[in-house]
């Protein structure tokens, strides 16, 4: 016998095939260690340029007295050497001529240490060596171990996070979808300086920290919290502003607190060192043959 089936038939048998198969699996969702994690290697995937450029400025508020410098800094990243001309004075007054001055130490003419550090500064996520201290430690403090770098136990790799982790959901900044992770230290607090991060969710990069710096010097203490909103420019990840709160505790005449307001503007990243930076071009008509 001959049957034939209608398109109908056929279409019903179609739809209960569908309706058995199993369902595709959900995303997992990722916890507080998986994101810590993520953003390290997206941090670390990101080049780091051979010279920054950029216009600083400061409007902090110390002793109840108003800051209101601007400098322009370049400064080659591989040793932190830096060439800085002072447009504004702290008190805002416009310096005449802007001098560039060379600054090799770290101690840049303004409130802010190691202020050439401050652009790119990634706040002990990035998991290679280091030239130089951070920006929020002093001159001499030992290198600690680098973070999130795998190390061998046995045969077994085994990652070390300094931090107690606590994923606290799921943010926006400028409808931005964001996860938001609070950062406790287990160890070393002056070295793993984190305390909150905001992390895209697509690209696993910081958009905003909570960082707090805390130095015993002995005849003082300076602690502060900053936070810092970042933006990605030209492929490399730049600290735009930061605001925070400082206290200093010493002496009855060094006891002070005060507000800080930074922010970078006209940044840029020269693949060969800029004009303003360095020692003079040498002359080819007066070097020797």
């Amino acid at each position: 016998m001959n049957f034939r089936r209608s398109p109908l038939f056929f279409a019903a048998i179609a739809v209960g095939l569908m309706a058995q198969a199993p369902a595709p699996p959900s995303p997992v969702a990722l916890d507080a260690k998986a994101i810590y994690l993520k953003t390290v290697g997206a941090v670390n995937a990101l080049p780091l340029p051979p010279f920054v450029e950029f216009t600083f400025e400061n409007h902090s508020t110390v002793r109840d007295e108003p800051f209101d410098e601007q400098l322009h800094v370049a400064i080659r990243t591989s040793d932190g050497y830096a060439s800085v001309e002072i447009l504004r004075d702290p008190q805002g007054r416009p310096a005449s001529p802007a001098t560039p001055e060379p600054v090799t130490d770290g101690n840049f003419p303004s409130s802010l240490y190691r202020l050439g550090d401050f652009p790119l500064a990634d706040f002990g996520l990035r998991t290679g060596p280091r030239s130089r201290p951070g920006i929020f430690e002093e001159n001499g403090t030992p290198e600690p171990q680098p973070s999130g770098e795998p190390r061998l136990i046995g045969s077994v790799h085994a990652i070390d996070i300094p931090y107690r982790l606590v994923d606290r959901g799921e943010a926006t900044i400028d409808g931005r979808p964001l996860y938001h992770l609070g950062l406790t230290p287990l160890r070393d607090p002056g070295h793993h300086v984190l305390r909150e991060m905001w992390i895209d969710e697509a690209s696993f990069l910081p958009v905003r920290y909570v960082a707090e710096r805390f130095v015993d010097v002995g005849l003082f203490t300076f602690r502060y919290f900053v936070t810092v909103n970042t933006a990605l420019v030209d492929g490399h990840l730049v600290n735009v502003d930061a605001d925070g709160h400082f206290n200093v505790r010493g002496a009855s005449d060094t006891d002070y607190s005060g507000e800080g307001r930074w922010s970078i503007s006209d940044i840029s990243f020269p693949t060969s060192e800029p004009e303003t930076l360095f020692e003079p071009p040498v002359d080819s008509r007066t070097s020797s043959p």
